[in-house]
């Protein structure tokens, strides 16, 4: 991996780990619906308009399907579940729990296309779900029915982005990661919209606040997407996937500097887990994520 190459590294996994803050102060505003939606779809827009200059193409009516499948799995239910997270939790605990999306990998891997597990990699889901089960527990102390049910949305939008790799690899792997990417956000953005009555605006909309949720759909979303199918193409899955390791220190990084917001211990250890067990269980087969 060549310098320029591990830096971009750094910048997705700082972009990705600072979509939680974006989302701590958007939701609040629009709501999670809104919130995900208009990031999906200034995110699609965004990328429409490269493609088209490039000339890309997208082949809608072949792959629509798989479009809708991934683009629900993938990105709707996981961003508004993360977006909801935001209002009750703290970003660092939200980023902490989207590592765990590659143990889910592996376990759906097992479940749908009986990928085979290893000792290490069961050694690593146990391990990965102690983290889990320590940062739940923490989090619970005290806490609202709220804090409850943010934790758990976490806990189940990355068993969303675990299953989705296992349907990209299972069903789209032919499909180019670029085609994907623009056809599931779209879908996903769309499909949102109706579901904002359930979501209502809240908070006051300003300008800056939409520049800033335009800004966290082609950053967070696009760009960061685009930053990442490149260094796949260029270094590899396994070596990209090492931005599950670095988003939560940017995530616990970000909070702080934000929101002034010290990590307990606990969270950390729980952290340490995790981390541990993504290793594990990405040593043998690697289930991409988001």
């Amino acid at each position: 991996m060549s310098l320029k190459q591990f830096l971009l590294l750094l910048l997705i996994s700082a972009i990705w780990g600072g979509s939680f803050i974006f989302m701590k102060e958007l939701s609040p505003v629009f709501g999670p619906i809104l919130t995900s939606s208009f990031r999906l779809i200034s995110a699609s827009l965004f990328l429409f308009v490269i493609y088209y200059y490039k000339g890309y193409k997208i082949n809608w009516k072949k792959n629509y399907k798989l479009f809708l499948i991934l683009g629900i799995g993938n990105s709707a239910i996981p961003f508004t579940l993360y977006a909801y997270a935001a209002l009750y939790i703290s970003p660092s605990i939200s980023v902490i729990l989207n590592s765990s999306a590659p143990m889910f990998g592996a376990i759906f891997g097992y479940i749908i296309v009986k990928e085979s597990l290893s000792y290490k990699q069961i050694s690593g889901l146990m391990l990965g779900t102690l983290g889990v089960g320590v940062i739940s527990s923490v989090t619970f102390i005290d806490g609202s029915s709220e804090m409850y049910l943010a934790v758990i949305g976490c806990i189940v939008a990355a068993a969303f982005y675990g299953l989705s790799g296992v349907i990209t690899k299972r069903y789209a792997s032919d499909i180019d990661s670029k085609e994907l990417t623009l056809g599931s956000m779209s879908f996903a953005g769309v499909l949102l919209l109706p579901f904002m009555i359930f979501s209502p605006i809240t908070g006051t909309v300003t300008l800056s606040s939409v520049l800033i949720l335009i800004l966290f759909g082609i950053l967070c979303t696009a760009i960061a997407f685009l930053i990442y199918y490149k260094l796949i193409k260029e270094i590899g899955a396994v070596k990209a996937l090492s931005v599950t390791y670095l988003m939560p220190v940017f995530g616990i990084l970000w909070s702080y500097l934000f929101y002034f917001e010290i990590i307990d211990l606990s969270i950390l250890f729980g952290l340490v887990f995790i981390s541990m067990g993504i290793h594990l269980v990405s040593s043998h087969k690697q289930i991409k994520k988001q």
